[in-house]
């Protein structure tokens, strides 16, 4: 089951706390949010994953990131990259970026 379909079956539950200050959040456009404090740091859809650190590159935005997907999300000299999309392959992270599962973004 992936990410998209486990927060599809969590969302029919009462449960929307998901960790400290962490919440899952039902969106109107079919999406399901992964908000840290304000932010929606990461967005679930069944073709996609959009990933956003709201400009707080912080180790809990990027525990988040690496907890609520099934990507590699890294920091190296103040940079962050995400590992996962292509094998062997790590791309620089950019806020809103979106990550098509199967590979490409």
């Amino acid at each position: 089951m992936n990410n998209y379909s486990k927060l599809k079956e969590l969302a029919k539950t009462r449960k929307r706390k998901l960790a400290n200050n962490t919440y899952l959040t039902v969106r109107e456009d079919g999406g399901f949010g992964i908000k840290l404090h304000d932010t929606e740091v990461v967005i679930h859809y069944p073709d996609r994953v959009v990933l956003d650190s709201g400009g707080w590159l912080t180790v809990t935005t990027k525990s988040r990131m690496n907890e609520f997907t099934d990507l590699r999300i890294y920091q190296d000299n103040y940079d962050w990259f995400v590992d996962g999309i292509v094998s062997n392959t790590s791309i620089p992270f950019t806020d809103g970026m979106t990550i098509q599962l199967g590979g490409s973004r």
